[in-house]
């Protein structure tokens, strides 16, 4: 009976055996390895920080209920000559400027109307040389609410999705603008002296736009014209004098070319100027 069951176990063993090696292939059964991908950030995510080049240990999004200072409006990509590169494309270069204007676009999409109308300020990161070598083309559209006339960015609690839909205090206003140079917000139903007209696009040098040239306050008198409905003409002048908002050098650089425009008058008013006519703009030759 002993050698019965010894039989019986080998050859259960043989079949075994055999049965495992008729299913070994090491050349067609193993699953591909997988091309190595980089990390990618989210859109619609906060953080407390920002940077022009994005490391994902450095990288802590968070919801926007919390207080934050900059918001991920969008994730773009990188495509063609430009995604074929080595290395992530130079700021400078062509590919970047064109990722900044997808970002322009996405914010004004993302806060229901044109960004350049408050006190915004919006930039583009990119993925660090090792996120870029692991497979990453992907670039983060990034926006953050201001300080007036300045780019100190400001921390906040919720998101600036749809903001600028309807009434926000964001929005460009009303202002006193001092004789020192020092800008406070008004409501435009309370004493003010400055409003906001509206933007024109330059395609002058920072340089030349920032040292107050009349060129300059000339673009701004025709942007008062149309927003106040009056004549624009050689009076203009004498209705109005103007003070422009320039963004900084580096942002003038990177696309943001936008000359924020205001009606500026030697009184105060209360009320808002917008289509008031000849009569809430007159001549004033002296």
């Amino acid at each position: 009976m002993r050698k019965q069951i010894s039989r019986v176990l080998l050859a259960a063993a043989i079949l075994l055996a055999a049965s495992g090696c008729a299913r070994v292939d090491l050349t067609n059964q193993w699953p591909a390895l997988a091309e190595p991908t980089g990390w990618e950030p989210k859109g619609g995510v906060c953080t407390s920080s920002y940077a022009e080049t994005s490391y994902r240990d450095a990288y802590q999004p968070f919801d926007c209920a919390g207080s934050h200072m900059y918001e991920t409006v969008h994730i773009g990509q990188f495509t063609g000559d430009a995604a074929a590169l080595g290395r992530p494309p130079d700021r400078s270069s062509t590919a970047v400027k064109a990722a900044w204007s997808e970002c322009d676009a996405k914010t004004t999409e993302f806060l229901g109307a044109e960004w350049r109308t408050g006190w915004i300020w919006i930039s583009v990161s990119l993925p660090s040389m090792p996120t870029w070598e692991s497979g990453a083309r992907w670039f983060r559209c990034e926006v953050a609410t201001t300080e007036v006339r300045s780019t100190k960015v400001v921390a906040r609690k919720t998101s600036l999705k749809g903001e600028f839909a309807g009434e926000s205090m964001l929005k460009l206003g009303c202002y006193d603008l001092a004789p020192n140079d020092s800008v406070t917000a008004k409501a435009c139903t309370e004493a003010h002296n400055t409003e906001f007209a509206g933007v024109y696009a330059s395609n002058d040098p920072w340089e030349m736009v920032s040292e107050n040239q009349d060129s300059v306050h000339q673009r701004c008198r025709s942007v008062i014209a149309a927003y106040a409905g009056v004549p624009d003409d050689g009076n203009m002048r004498y209705r109005t004098g103007t003070w422009y908002y320039v963004p900084d050098k580096d942002d003038w650089e990177a696309g943001d070319h936008s000359v924020r425009c205001h009606l500026y008058l030697g009184k105060q008013v209360t009320r808002s100027l917008r289509g008031a006519g000849t009569k809430g703009l007159p001549i004033n030759y002296r």
